[in-house]
């Protein structure tokens, strides 16, 4: 419809230029002015819709009310531990003992142990100096056994103190297990170096 109504209207254009121009279309093919009124009438329909769109409104680009809310997550609160159960600070002050009891029975051993290696020297196993060497070192682990002891009640009660649903009254619980348990874990693992020490001192069978 669009196409019928341009090439009409290039027809009127055809025939005022064939009468004013006189005999100009003669000269310039009809055919070739009709071409041009209609791309003429296109690119002016082209450029009303373009106008048209402009005229939409675009999407606002400014921030919307859930990309400006503060983000940053809340601070922590601290946990204000609960006052310290007399219960447990009994049997952690027991615990304790009981490590430092066996430490100081290790290092009672220790000494002899230490003998007993050096004077298997290179003795060959199966040898009775190396016997000897192989006795004082399990004598030196035995005496230890309070101490080992101790730990694993330790640790079996900062595991069992976790279990609760109170952050407070977990805080005031290992606060009071964790200095003993360090202690005693810290006794466990020079007792350990040193029975070390002595084994890898002696050939092996």
């Amino acid at each position: 419809m669009a196409a019928t109504r341009a090439d009409q209207r290039a027809d009127q254009c055809l025939t005022t230029w064939g009468v004013e121009g006189g005999g100009a279309s003669a000269y310039i093919a009809p055919i070739m002015l009709r071409r041009f009124f209609t791309a003429f009438l296109a690119l002016f329909a082209l450029g009303a819709l373009a106008d048209s769109a402009s005229a939409k409104p675009f999407p606002s680009l400014a921030k919307r009310p859930s990309e400006t809310r503060d983000r940053t997550p809340p601070a922590p609160q601290a946990v204000v531990p609960a006052a310290a159960d007399p219960q447990l600070v009994a049997q952690v002050e027991g615990l304790a003992r009981q490590a430092q009891s066996g430490d100081a029975a290790f290092r009672t051993q220790l000494t002899s142990g230490r003998a007993a290696v050096d004077a298997a020297g290179g003795a060959t196993p199966s040898s009775e100096a190396w016997v000897k060497a192989q006795v004082a070192i399990s004598t030196l682990d035995n005496a230890r056994y309070d101490s080992v002891a101790a730990l694993a009640g330790l640790d079996s009660l900062y595991v069992d103190r976790q279990d609760n649903e109170d952050a407070a009254r977990v805080a005031a619980d290992l606060t009071t297990i964790d200095p003993a348990r360090g202690r005693a874990l810290a006794m466990v693992d020079a007792q350990n170096d040193a029975l070390d020490t002595l084994r890898t001192a002696l050939k092996q069978p």
